[in-house]
């Protein structure tokens, strides 16, 4: 698990509790990270067999970034799919 989710946990629980979405599916998606950003993604493990060379995507679930006055979180159109509570 990246150590941004770790350090941002109660943000996020707080977002997914007041939108309505699932923080243990959030928990549990793929993550990738940058210095100030981290996304969540979706990864089914019935496809993609073959890793990067199939080139199966991974639908960008929650994208979370921090700025100045806080976290910001940007839902996508996955987000109710695989969030919803």
């Amino acid at each position: 698990m990246c150590k941004l989710f770790e350090d941002w946990s109660e943000e996020i629980r707080q977002y997914c509790l007041a939108n309505g979405l699932s923080y243990e599916k959030a928990r549990n998606l793929s993550q990738c990270w940058g210095s100030n950003f981290l996304a969540l993604q979706f990864y089914d493990p019935n496809q993609g067999k073959d890793g990067l060379r199939d080139e199966t995507p991974m639908p960008l679930v929650l994208l979370i970034r921090k700025t100045a006055t806080g976290l910001e979180f940007e839902q996508t159109e996955f987000t109710q799919t695989y969030l919803a509570s």
